[in-house]
């Protein structure tokens, strides 16, 4: 099975007239059966794929159709004429194959619950909620989270830093901003406003943020017994400094 043959199914659904024939992956189990029922829709390729299917055993393969299946039966409530629309705009943007940006994004996803985000962030460019150029970064933003992370974002809608490691990894991705820079601990982090648009059009979790303008810094507050120790230390350090010194200049 090439993979140009591939690209020309992904390109061909997309845009097809009677997709919305088809109805979204309701089980994980049957997915086979729906997708053969989406490649028949292409009779010119897509048939072939189907019946060629049915005997291909490899699982890299069948693991990308089973998360493609997912995510365009998840636009089947979309007109045909706005799918073409946003094909076009893809490939116009990205410079390549609308078919071959679309495989790559899908392949690239480690979850199978991620297609239906990213089938919501198509949507979301679709109807105009977001830019084109939100939809790749939150695309690209999509595949560097790990899935069991995506349900911490919502706790960022206010400072906060989580010990087991997850700040600094979301932080990496983008969908975090520091609002803290803690000089007694961990930084404090909040949601940026494309991890914002993430939980909004990908999740459709909305968010109540307050922002406020620059990063906030926590320094440490020295007490009275804090310098006082301090003092007591440096004279600690600088008298037999002095006494050797004298005992130098007293040899001269």
């Amino acid at each position: 099975m090439e993979v140009e043959n591939i690209s020309e199914v992904v390109s061909g659904l997309i845009v097809n007239p009677d997709l919305d024939k088809l109805s979204p992956l309701k089980g994980k189990e049957f997915w086979k059966k729906q997708l053969k029922a989406a490649l028949n829709l292409i009779p010119e390729v897509g048939g072939a794929l189907a019946q060629e299917l049915q005997n291909y055993e490899d699982y890299k393969l069948s693991e990308f159709f089973r998360k493609f299946t997912t995510f365009i039966l998840e636009l089947t409530d979309v007109s045909v004429d706005e799918r073409v629309k946003f094909s076009e705009e893809v490939q116009e943007k990205a410079e390549d194959m609308s078919g071959n940006v679309i495989l790559g994004m899908v392949d690239r996803l480690d979850n199978i619950n991620k297609q239906k985000i990213l089938a919501s962030f198509t949507k979301a460019r679709i109807h105009g909620f977001i830019s084109i150029e939100d939809y790749f970064r939150l695309s690209s933003m999509l595949e560097r989270i790990p899935y069991v992370d995506l349900t911490l974002l919502p706790h960022y809608k206010e400072p906060y830093y989580d010990e087991s490691g997850d700040s600094e990894l979301l932080y990496a991705t983008g969908a975090l901003e520091v609002h803290t820079i803690d000089y007694n601990g961990s930084n404090k982090y909040l949601l940026s406003i494309l991890g914002e648009k993430l939980l909004l059009f990908g999740c459709g979790i909305k968010l109540d943020m307050k922002r406020e303008k620059g990063t906030n810094i926590a320094l440490n507050t020295a007490t009275k017994e804090d310098i006082e120790e301090i003092v007591k230390g440096r004279i600690e350090k600088a008298v037999p400094k002095v006494v050797n010194e004298a005992l130098e200049f007293q040899e001269l």
